[in-house]
């Protein structure tokens, strides 16, 4: 059950997050909206609706790991259309790892490729990937021509982004 305010003309946005102070961080930077963020119902989850600029910005916390990014996403991206207001951008956003000196943390990475590095097999000798495995691909490249504007909007780092469904938590 969607409860919301009436979806406006213009460019609609889903950012997508893990968890929820990822969320607020991003809602948060629209606090100078003429409207603030409004929790809006979306089955388990709670969108952060705002409107700044004529966009219309939709911040969604979809839980840990692929298979809550990917089910959220498609609850979200499902529910838009049946209201006839499905989004022109969806962004995956959050904390992530970074590498010294071209990504401190801290720092914005535009991604010119998704890597889904760890999706593949172990074998008795060695990691195959799923691409290796003919299952699929374990890259996704954006438009190129969306990569460089927002490059150029940012001024910020582009590069691959590799996620792992099982982070490393040392150095």
């Amino acid at each position: 059950m969607t409860a919301s305010p009436p979806d406006g003309p213009g460019l609609r946005v889903l950012v997508v997050t893990a968890v929820a102070a990822e969320q607020d961080a991003v809602a948060g930077v629209f606090r100078d909206a003429a409207t603030p963020p409004v929790p809006t119902p979306l089955a388990a989850r709670t969108l952060h609706r705002v409107t700044t600029g004529g966009v219309g910005v939709d911040v969604l916390a979809a839980g840990v790991g692929p298979a809550a990014a990917a089910a959220s996403t498609a609850v979200a991206l499902t529910a838009a259309a049946h209201r006839g207001a499905g989004y022109g951008l969806v962004v995956s956003a959050g904390i992530g790892g970074g590498f010294q000196p071209e990504a401190p943390l801290g720092s914005l990475v535009v991604a010119s490729e998704l890597v889904a590095a760890d999706l593949g097999a172990e074998t008795a000798d060695d990691f195959v990937p799923v691409t290796e495995l003919g299952f699929g691909t374990i890259a996704y490249r954006p438009d190129a021509t969306l990569v460089a504007q927002l490059h150029q909007a940012t001024r910020d780092s582009t590069g691959a982004d590799h996620t792992l469904t099982t982070p490393t938590a040392t150095h």
